[in-house]
């Protein structure tokens, strides 16, 4: 090599080394900037914290001030008059304070009685939430049931959504007016979730680009874990949140959390299930005479979430757009969710519905509320089967299937290999 020659090759090795400095360090700038951005969104997230409940798994509860709980961050509702005494003027829809006799009783409250009075368990956000919530957003497409309009949405995210459903649904129709929906839902944790993989039984209502699910899931995506948890999720316009990762759902029972531990049932028993509802407090004109007309004249609109026979919240109807009045539709069911290219999970039991309460994922006395405050059973409306993947999941619907069990709907199917 000569002279010359050699004096470019350093020339250039000097020039690759001065990039690779600053790439470095412009990469170490770039997660400097980051980890102050996420530090920056914890602050915002967790208000202070008047007592801390560990949970079963470690997880975190902080107790908060009802008035300062993530709610209240919500443009919206900077001026309201909400207070921790609040009570649903609707009594409960169903009356079942009780399950299947197929299970065995269990207890979703916080140790100690939960939280102190005047406060709200919100469960504490960690840096590793942020970054999984972060990627999970980026790779996610819409949630691609039938919207409020009979529409099936393909995502909106660049790589397209990814879940499959198998459920009963009262389909869309602008003369639909329902109130809530709710049912005795049986609880799983379905095996071997990976990734971005989540799987969940589900109560939705929706009405165009507002709905409100409740229900159980299984997903290490939002939890960072594959235990079975209690799970909200709500969108309203461009917002979509689970739980109180957001603002939105206002807490008011200070014992059960929003992501609180469940317990998955076993296939061939024994089988946990209980009833979830989401009801509307009807708005009403100023006349009439009965209590019911006076229930109404004091409602403002907000949807609540029973877990059982207990009010644990509520989403405000100022902050809706369409949700402001009825619903158009709802159902009762299973969903999954995968990234692209990777195979689906299983959904409810891991298997094909049998017929077979021990055995089947399923949701029974299903029920909606009309526009009187009066509870029906899906018997009393007209409702069809949605499977988007029918080869891996399949969804039932018994109607009139006897007291014990109401409308009875059954869901779920196997891993894809």
């Amino acid at each position: 090599m000569s002279l010359h020659q050699r004096a470019i090759v350093q020339i250039l090795l000097a020039i690759s080394l001065l990039l690779n400095h600053y790439e470095v360090e412009a990469e170490q700038r770039l997660s400097k900037a980051k980890d102050l951005e996420l530090e920056k969104q914890l602050k915002l997230l967790n208000k202070p914290a008047i007592k801390t409940i560990k949970g079963k798994y470690g997880e975190l509860y902080d107790c908060v001030d009802f008035y300062k709980q993530p709610a209240f961050d919500h443009p919206l509702l900077k001026n309201h008059n909400f207070h921790p005494q609040m009570k649903p003027m609707l009594s409960m829809l169903q009356g079942d304070d009780i399950s299947s006799n197929n299970n065995r009783p269990f207890n979703i409250e916080l140790e100690g009685g939960g939280c102190p009075v005047g406060t709200v368990p919100i469960r504490r956000i960690t840096k590793d939430d942020l970054i999984r919530q972060r990627l999970t957003k980026q790779m996610r497409g819409g949630d691609d049931s039938p919207d409020g309009n009979g529409i099936v949405s393909d995502g909106t995210k660049p790589l397209g959504g990814g879940y499959k459903f198998a459920s009963v649904q009262i389909p869309y129709s602008p003369r639909n007016k329902i109130a809530g929906a709710g049912a005795i839902i049986s609880l799983h944790n379905p095996q071997n979730l990976s990734g971005h993989q989540h799987s969940g039984g589900r109560i939705k209502v929706q009405n165009g680009i507002d709905s409100i699910q409740v229900g159980w899931t299984v997903n290490p995506p939002v939890y960072g874990d594959t235990h079975t948890r209690l799970y909200t999720y709500f969108t309203a316009g461009k917002l979509a949140c689970y739980n109180t990762r957001c603002p939105g759902f206002i807490q008011i029972n200070t014992a059960i959390p929003l992501d609180g531990q469940l317990p998955g049932s076993s296939y061939g028993g024994p089988v946990f299930d209980v009833p979830m509802y989401v009801a509307w407090e009807v708005m009403g004109s100023s006349s009439g005479n009965s209590l019911l007309q006076k229930c109404r004249d004091m409602s403002n609109g907000n949807w609540w979430f029973y877990f059982g026979i207990t009010a644990v919240g509520f989403w405000p109807a100022k902050i809706f757009t369409n949700l402001k009045g009825f619903a158009t539709s709802a159902e009762h069911g299973g969903v999954v969710y995968s990234p692209p290219g990777i195979p689906e999970p299983p959904m409810g039991s891991g298997y094909f519905p049998v017929g077979d309460l021990k055995k089947d994922a399923y949701c029974k006395k299903c029920t909606f509320l009309t526009d009187k405050n009066k509870t029906k059973s899906l018997d009393n409306i007209l409702v069809k089967l949605y499977a988007n993947s029918p080869n891996l999941y399949r969804v039932t619907d018994y109607p009139n299937s006897g007291v014990v069990t109401g409308n009875l709907v059954s869901y779920g199917g196997p891993c894809e290999h």
